[in-house]
């Protein structure tokens, strides 16, 4: 019976051309929306483009997630390279990703190993050890390298401000000799501001010299990005207009590209599954239903417990009322039954008001002020996207883990 089902599904019609240019690692080459912040880190590298020994760059790339920071700073890396083999100049560009790799050291050692193909041991080397062999091996070889670091928060949180430190003061350090290393800083807001805040005056100014900052993207701009995908993912015709309108309403509030992109090839596979020549609507909801991007255990884990208990407590009325939209008087009265619940003192209206702001700057909940059919102006709560109940379950099993 599986066999079949394996063999029924492969013989039968997809919408999908190319699945794979729907993935979170493929790197387009055209970034709708991105062109004047690509312009504008290449105007920042053109001396090192121009003369790569001539100048160490630092540039600091920060945006929420989905902002297209990592296409951003990838895209400008392969075209960096390409660039440089046509000038024939000695110029690299390596992206690590700090949360993948752990640690400093772990970082410096997948440049020599993977990036510079050269022998280095896993153990035996302080961090600043082998960020003057990386260097040795750049004046060995007479080369320069743009390094990438994508979301260094991660590194700073662990091991505090050293590692940045030592990357800004590398070439101070060198007197004389050549600079090899330049830096492109990628930060997740609002992840990165504390710790930006705990990094010495001197590194955090020579760090945030040059600063892009990308912003969510709009409804529009999140529909042309969809319709690019779409042309080269999907067979003409097979994704209806009003699907990518659909989704990019859906993900507008959160302004995010990779939750655009992920909702898209889930409605496609949805469409597959019904035998649908055409990506629908009710494909894109299912999708919707399907897909919790404001569940995810890492970003719960960064709030605070009255934070969970508020959060708990939209989820939970929201669940029971069955609505859209809660007031933020309901949702005070379950937050107090949520704090009896977990023996915690409720917090009061203000600091209420406060963490309802930070929920909402974090893309976990909607919040607008009411219009037509309700009484005053008062304050409406929802979820975007999120079952209430899905987010009921995934707060209290990470309570329950903490």
């Amino acid at each position: 019976m599986s066999r079949y089902i394996i063999e029924e599904v492969m013989e039968g019609h997809s919408v999908f051309k190319d699945r794979a240019k729907l993935s979170i690692d493929y790197i387009p080459s055209k970034l709708p929306h991105r062109e004047e912040e690509y312009r504008l880190l290449t105007h920042w590298f053109r001396p090192v483009l121009e003369n790569p020994r001539s100048q160490s760059l630092r540039v600091v790339i920060r945006g929420k997630i989905g902002s297209g920071k990592t296409v951003l700073s990838r895209r400008f890396g392969m075209d960096v390279e390409a660039y440089a083999q046509e000038q024939k100049t000695k110029l690299l560009y390596t992206y690590v990703n700090c949360r993948l790799e752990g640690s400093f050291f772990n970082v410096i050692k997948f440049v020599i190993r993977d990036k510079l193909k050269k022998m280095f041991p896993g153990r035996g080397y302080s961090a600043e050890e082998a960020l003057h062999v990386l260097m040795d091996i750049l004046d060995d070889e007479d080369l320069c390298l743009i390094l990438a670091l994508d979301e260094l928060e991660s590194i700073i949180r662990r091991e505090g401000s050293d590692p940045i430190y030592a990357f800004t003061r590398i070439q101070e350090e060198r007197d004389k000799l050549a600079p090899r290393l330049s830096l492109i800083s990628i930060f997740r807001e609002p992840d990165c501001e504390d710790l930006l805040g705990s990094l010495d005056k001197s590194t955090l100014g020579t760090l945030q010299k040059n600063i892009i900052r990308l912003d969510g993207y709009s409804t529009k701009q999140l529909e042309d990005i969809l319709f690019d995908r779409v042309e080269e993912a999907f067979y003409p015709g097979s994704v209806d207009h009003e699907t990518i309108s659909l989704i990019a309403d859906i993900v507008g509030a959160r302004g995010d590209a990779r939750y655009a992109i992920e909702l898209l090839e889930r409605a496609g596979v949805y469409a597959d599954t019904d035998l649908s020549k055409q990506v629908l609507p009710e494909h894109a909801r299912k999708a919707a239903a399907a897909v919790y991007p404001g569940v995810e255990l890492e970003t719960l884990d960064r709030l605070d417990t009255h934070q969970k208990l508020l959060l708990l407590a939209i989820a939970r009325r929201l669940k029971y009322s069955k609505a859209a939209y809660t007031t933020t008087g309901e949702v005070e009265e379950f937050y107090r039954l949520a704090c009896e619940e977990h023996s915690k003192e409720p917090r009061g209206h203000t600091q209420l008001w406060k963490y309802l702001n930070d929920l909402s700057y974090d893309g976990l909940i909607l919040a607008k002020i009411s219009g037509e059919g309700v009484r005053g102006k008062t304050t409406l709560i929802g979820l975007p996207g999120i079952p209430a109940e899905a987010l009921e379950h995934e707060i209290q099993r990470v309570m329950k883990a903490a």
